[in-house]
């Protein structure tokens, strides 16, 4: 199934046709959906949201580094300071300014916190391990929720895992039309039918949602130290 079977099924239940909920319309509305399936997904912890891992190699005195570009929500992160084994990597705990033990600084741990016990803290668009490395030896690996791709055109493949009912997609493009031209209880309607069909989706999903992940390199894209 295509984006244009959603836009179709989505003009069938609003009753309206092609020349009121155009292609145009319905590829934005279905981007709109595709975004907020996959962000419910990622609050109710499904990694059939799509998970993927990737790495980089660790520089020495460089403890902050860019986040992979296409992550839409971090699961977690592994360093290991003391070569390529896989064995070694250590998962680090989040740490935050405001929130540290006392006596303790930022300072303090980039030089005494245990590499067997790894910390890092989140800027934004970069994240800082502590300590911070005193040589160019061993990796970060960053486990991650993908940033849902959208669609191009109404031609787009709907994929998995929103091709396990692509009418959901449908109901909620729907809702979107009917509140644009002001038919609110309608749109409510389709808004409510929207959430039935993804709780639906969830409770299929959530007991096994383990995905193949694709390890990749780490661009370090961004703000780099």
């Amino acid at each position: 199934m295509t984006v244009n079977d959603v836009i179709t099924y989505a003009q069938q239940i609003s009753q309206t046709d092609s020349n009121s909920l155009t292609s145009t319309l319905g590829l934005a509305y279905t981007n709109d959906a595709l975004e907020n399936f996959t962000r419910v997904l990622l609050t109710k912890n499904i990694n059939a949201a799509q998970t993927q891992e990737a790495y980089t190699n660790i520089q020495a005195n460089q403890g902050s580094y860019a986040w992979p570009t296409n992550m839409f929500m971090l699961k977690t992160v592994e360093v290991n300071y003391q070569d390529s084994s896989q064995q070694n990597s250590r998962q680090a705990q989040i740490v935050d300014v405001s929130n540290l033990q006392n006596g303790m600084s930022f300072d303090f741990l980039r030089t005494n916190q245990s590499t067997q016990n790894p910390e890092y803290t989140n800027y934004g668009d970069t994240f800082e391990i502590f300590p911070t490395p005193t040589a160019a030896v061993g990796f970060i690996r960053i486990f991650y929720f993908l940033t849902p791709s959208e669609y191009s055109s109404v031609n787009s493949t709907i994929v998995y895992p929103q091709s396990l009912d692509y009418r959901c997609l449908s109901e909620r493009v729907a809702a979107l039309y009917l509140r644009s031209v002001e038919r609110y209880d309608e749109a409510a309607q389709h808004e409510s039918a929207y959430q039935i069909r993804l709780n639906d989706i969830i409770r299929i999903l959530a007991p096994g949602t383990e995905q193949p992940i694709t390890p990749q390199g780490l661009g370090l894209t961004g703000f780099e130290f």
